[in-house]
């Protein structure tokens, strides 16, 4: 008899219900990431290389100009590759690019145009994105919304199973964390040929997967 409570008594003690919740909180970019790329053909590697290399370098003077800071700027990649064509002489095409954060919404575009305009006939708009700078500081309220989201769909469970929640006895967070850059919307401002960004918002993201026991005293 002694055993078989002893057993009852296991049983119940694992009892519980486990409950993921997510939950999300909209925040406003306010960092641009650009990738911008130099692109020159030439009869020769080297002719390819020193006409990519000095738009580029063209561009970078230009976003330095723009108050972008040194350390947020970054060679991306580099790459020459070279056509022989069946009739004439081949010709050899080398493509650098430059990765750079610019941390000023409302100036990005701008700045990305007069670098372009810097870089001359060689240079690329390979690619624009919006992201949250900080995410850290928008993720402790998607974690309370998160575990609400838990509490109220275990809390519905357990009450259609005519138990109570008792305390929380393990809780796990994942799958959570900063939003991923996002295309950019751009829009053409005809006043000096430049564009303007809108930054529209983004969503911080958290999970967490919490599981409680039963009341012991429910009925």
């Amino acid at each position: 008899m002694g055993h078989q409570d002893e057993h009852e008594g296991r049983r119940h003690a694992g009892e519980g219900i486990t409950v993921t919740g997510s939950g999300v909180v909209d925040a406003v970019p306010d960092v641009v990431q650009i990738e911008l790329g130099a692109q020159a053909t030439a009869a020769d590697v080297q002719q390819a290389i020193d006409a990519a290399a000095a738009g580029l370098a063209a561009a970078r003077a230009s976003l330095l100009t723009s108050a972008v800071a040194p350390e947020d700027l970054g060679t991306a990649q580099s790459s020459t590759w070279t056509e022989r064509p069946e009739s004439g002489e081949p010709r050899t095409t080398a493509r650098l690019t430059l990765r750079a954060v610019l941390r000023d919404v409302e100036a990005a575009g701008q700045a990305v145009r007069l670098a372009l305009a810097a870089a001359g006939p060689v240079a690329q708009l390979e690619s624009m994105h919006l992201r949250v700078g900080d995410p850290a500081q928008s993720l402790p309220l998607a974690r309370e919304r998160a575990f609400a989201d838990a509490r109220a769909k275990a809390e519905q469970l357990a009450g259609l199973a005519g138990r109570r929640l008792g305390r929380v006895v393990d809780l796990v967070e994942g799958g959570g964390g900063g939003a991923a850059p996002r295309m950019m919307a751009m829009r053409a401002d005809p006043v000096g040929g430049s564009f303007g960004v809108d930054a529209g918002t983004q969503e911080i993201a958290a999970v967490v997967t919490v599981r409680w026991a039963f009341d012991d005293e429910a009925p």
